[in-house]
């Protein structure tokens, strides 16, 4: 703030005020008659306040934004795919060169934000969010030469975003809102700027239950919400009378435990989903070892069924605590001296556990029964130089004993390969 009295007795002050604060410029003229009889101590102070005043507002107000929001089909990161997107991007081109015009008009943030919704995996996402973020800059770019100019001087700034961690948890008929690129310009302006305006653009469902901040004010190209209406209507049909989405599930689990694999034990489990939560799993396990010399014989033939219950909300991958149930049958000859067991086994018990991803194709899974075992067993003695040969013979008392408790009958570290495939997804 700048005060000059011209004259101590004269007729006149001539006060002028400098405000500036975002390339912000205002001057203010006021001629006041002596005749007022305003103390020049109290003027004084009246105009300090104003700058001050001032300078608060100014530095209050924010750059404002001008965006544009376009939609793709599933699957899709072409932007011309919906006929709807290039009016918009056309409107956000007029905009901005009306915009370059304004004597004050100054850019300083350049940033597009893209996203996919939950189908397929989280690796195809990023690449489908990367190509859709390309795909609005490339058009821009290539109809524009006033935004070339920007997005070559400004460092723009790419939010390649997935909403896999949704699945489960946002309808199906939301998911074509989750498929967008927008592109957001910062920009600061003189008094003489157009004002900027808010339409109603469609509600973006990535960020339900967060809080609304405070936002600048927003000059949005895109759809209205009363233009957007069902925005699958726009994408071809693929199947039924719905839009087809495609999702990756998991159709077959191929295993082998860990713990069986370091006593070089054969074992192979297979396990077939039955629906979104429930599958059914199959394991062979078959030792054959057999060592005349050192009186040494592990031979086991083994078989067991377990359907599975997933209490994890992840859409049908499997991935998540379980519990099941574990019906087990098997034959087995076991020798570790010159004297061995025969018979055979049958079990029944529960199963507890934890499955988890660890690439795209391959998981973890940790489990744990308890149960009830009962065995039915012989005895014997290995002979040696027996006219037919080195033989078992079972002890006296030929009779067979019996063994039957509740004893842990499986403790499992498993890696497990899962094959997927991509069904279609109709939504109504």
């Amino acid at each position: 703030m700048k005060f000059n009295p011209l004259s101590k007795n004269g007729e006149y002050y001539n006060v002028t005020l400098y405000i500036t604060e975002y390339d912000y410029f205002c001057a203010v003229k006021l001629v006041i008659n002596s005749k007022w009889k305003i103390p020049y101590t109290v003027l004084t102070c009246v105009f300090l306040v104003m700058g001050i005043c001032g300078n608060v507002a100014l530095a209050r107000m924010p750059g404002d934004t001008l965006a544009v929001k376009v939609y793709y089909p599933c699957g899709s990161g072409d932007v011309s795919k919906i006929p709807a997107n290039a009016p918009c991007l056309e409107r956000f081109i007029h905009e901005l060169d009306s915009l370059c015009r304004l004597p004050f008009f100054k850019p300083f943030a350049l940033t597009v934000t893209s996203s996919a919704s939950p189908e397929g995996s989280i690796g195809r996402n990023r690449a489908l969010s990367h190509a859709r973020a390309r795909s609005v800059l490339d058009f821009l770019n290539g109809r524009s030469e006033t935004f070339r100019h920007i997005s070559s001087s400004l460092d723009c700034s790419i939010d390649e975003q997935t909403t896999n961690h949704m699945a489960g948890q946002v309808k199906y008929l939301h998911y074509p809102k989750m498929r967008f690129s927008e592109v957001m310009l910062r920009y600061s302006q003189g008094e003489d700027s157009l004002q900027a305006v808010s339409p109603p653009v469609a509600e973006d469902v990535s960020n339900q239950g967060q809080a609304e901040a405070p936002v600048d004010s927003v000059r949005t190209v895109g759809l209205p919400a009363e233009e957007m209406g069902d925005i699958t209507a726009q994408l071809p049909p693929r199947q039924g009378e719905g839009v087809a989405a495609t999702e990756r599930r998991p159709v077959l689990f191929v295993k082998t435990n860990l713990a069986y694999d370091l006593l070089t034990f054969v074992n192979v489990a297979v396990e077939v989903p039955l629906g979104r939560r429930f599958s059914l799993e199959a394991q062979y396990v078959n030792p054959w070892w057999h060592s005349v010399r050192k009186h040494r014989t592990i031979e086991l033939c083994y078989v067991s069924l377990a359907p599975r219950y997933y209490f994890g909300k992840d859409g049908g991958r499997y991935s998540s605590f379980f519990a099941g149930l574990s019906a087990g049958w098997g034959k087995y000859d076991m020798q570790l001296t010159r004297h061995g067991v025969q018979g055979e086994l049958w079990h029944v018990s529960p199963v507890f556990g934890y499955s988890h991803y660890i690439g795209r194709h391959w998981k973890m899974e940790y489990s744990i029964s308890v149960g009830y075992l009962h065995t039915d067993y012989r005895k014997y003695t290995q002979k040696y130089g027996t006219p037919y040969g080195d033989i078992k013979v079972h002890d006296y008392p030929w009779v067979s004993h019996t063994f039957r408790s509740i004893l842990p009958t499986s403790l499992s570290v498993s890696l497990v390969y899962a094959f997927h495939v991509n069904k279609a997804k109709t939504h109504k």
